[in-house]
């Protein structure tokens, strides 16, 4: 979306699949590409997606760039989730998995796995040059499909590895290298410590190779007479103290009431609600302990500069926010410190995040996403006093007979606040799909 206006923008995109056996219509080569051209004051064209995917029943192997949003919770009206949102322009890789939850044999059904692993690469920056995605996910669920309950649990493991940069001292780097040999690799993929002497900076020594962060997932799900309700947490973690939860209470908090299909049509009906709350505050606490616990330090890494972040974008919950976003006034606490230090300058945040959608009699579609924060900085850097921030938006979507069948959407987004500079925008679009049948 362009930040400043007024704008134009243009999305074309396509999609589709061909199977490659009668016998087995399941296996399926399938693809989508989708570019985004707009004209502002900084006119940019982007590739949001561009993929090719092999679906052999429930294993699916793809290549390429895919929007994706990965975790445990309602994907439509969440603030973000917390380690991989959507938020940024995705990350070009490579992934096997499972084809959704697949059901473990075994188990008759009761237990179901959805996995997979991904190796990615990270486009490089001033800071950061040729350094990799290791990515890998695991998630389980307790329940028949035809259940009126089932549990779930997971975890999502990203590391970002190897590389070069220009900026790093001797301590961090060696010769300005990262490690990034196969053997690095296959300890990056178990968050393994470096054995060799001499052959990694001191930082390798004491921490894992690599930038290492995920969350832990956990969620409910139940049927009423109306709705299908579901809870669910994600649990942050950037080191030991994260995995062991010492942490807790941090990570994001919700739950999602989704309406069951109903034939009565009343002037306006709610058909999806969501609450959250995210809090990142304790961060295993604000000091060291004496097992290098503490100042967890969300999305931000001595080594990888640039922080958690992918074309300028937070790769995950978009409420931890980058330096260069914030007030002026902001990007100048803690000037003492190198102004690479810290990428992330405000990840200690409460947030409360309301979200629906809504049908008219009309035909005519409403979402909303109202979101308020309290803003305090880092542990090193903190904001003095903490900072409110209210940010929404809603759209509503209009159906049309034009061209046989087509979209017109309005939308008006809001930022009031002492965090970001206070704005108000709005806009109007066309939306066109075409279908072709074979």
């Amino acid at each position: 979306m362009p930040i400043n206006s007024p704008a134009g923008l243009v999305i074309a995109g396509t999609s589709g699949h061909f199977s490659l056996s009668e016998r087995r219509p399941s296996r399926q080569l399938s693809y989508g590409l989708e570019v985004a051209g707009s004209a502002a004051r900084r006119s940019t064209v982007l590739v949001p997606q561009a993929f090719l995917s092999l679906n052999l029943g429930k294993v699916v192997l793809w290549a390429g760039r895919k929007k994706e949003v990965i975790g445990l919770g309602d994907s439509t009206l969440t603030s973000g989730f917390y380690a991989w949102s959507g938020n940024a322009l995705p990350i070009t890789k490579v992934q096997i998995g499972t084809n959704g939850f697949v059901p473990l044999a075994f188990t008759k059904g009761l237990i179901s796995v959805n996995a997979f692993f991904a190796h990615g690469w990270f486009p490089s920056t001033d800071l950061i040059q040729g350094s990799y995605l290791h990515q890998k996910a695991v998630y389980g669920r307790l329940g028949k499909p035809n259940w009126p309950v089932k549990l779930y649990g997971g975890l999502l493991h990203n590391a970002q590895w190897g590389g070069r940069s220009d900026y790093l001292s001797k301590t961090l780097a060696v010769n300005g290298r990262l490690p990034s040999s196969f053997t690095d690799y296959l300890s990056v993929i178990v968050a393994k410590q470096p054995d060799q002497e001499g052959k990694y900076a001191e930082i390798d020594k004491v921490n894992q190779i690599g930038n290492h962060l995920g969350s832990i997932d956990l969620g409910a799900e139940w049927e009423t007479a109306r709705w299908h309700v579901l809870s669910y947490y994600q649990h942050p973690f950037e080191d030991k103290s994260g995995l062991k939860f010492v942490n807790f209470p941090d990570g994001l908090y919700g739950v999602r009431f989704k309406r069951k299909p109903v034939t009565a049509s009343p002037w306006i009906r709610i058909d999806q609600f969501v609450v959250e709350y995210l809090s990142t505050m304790d961060q295993s606490g604000l000091t060291l302990g004496p097992r290098l616990q503490g100042i967890d330090d969300y999305f931000n890494n001595f080594q990888y500069r640039n922080g958690w972040i992918s074309q300028h974008q937070v790769i995950g919950t978009p409420f931890l926010s980058p330096r260069d976003e914030v007030q002026p006034s902001l990007q100048n606490a803690g000037s003492g410190l190198s102004r690479y230090q810290l990428a992330i300058i405000n990840n200690r945040v409460q947030l409360l995040h309301i979200g629906l959608t809504a049908l008219f009699q009309s035909g005519v579609h409403l979402q909303t996403k109202l979101s308020y924060s309290a803003n305090h900085g880092t542990i090193r850097i903190p904001f003095e006093p903490s900072v409110g921030q209210f940010s929404g938006a809603a759209w509503l979507t209009w159906p049309l007979h034009w061209f046989g069948g087509s979209q017109l959407q309005t939308a008006v987004a809001l930022d009031q606040g002492q965090l970001y500079d206070n704005t108000l925008g709005g806009w109007i679009s066309l939306k066109k799909t075409f279908t072709t049948v074979r």
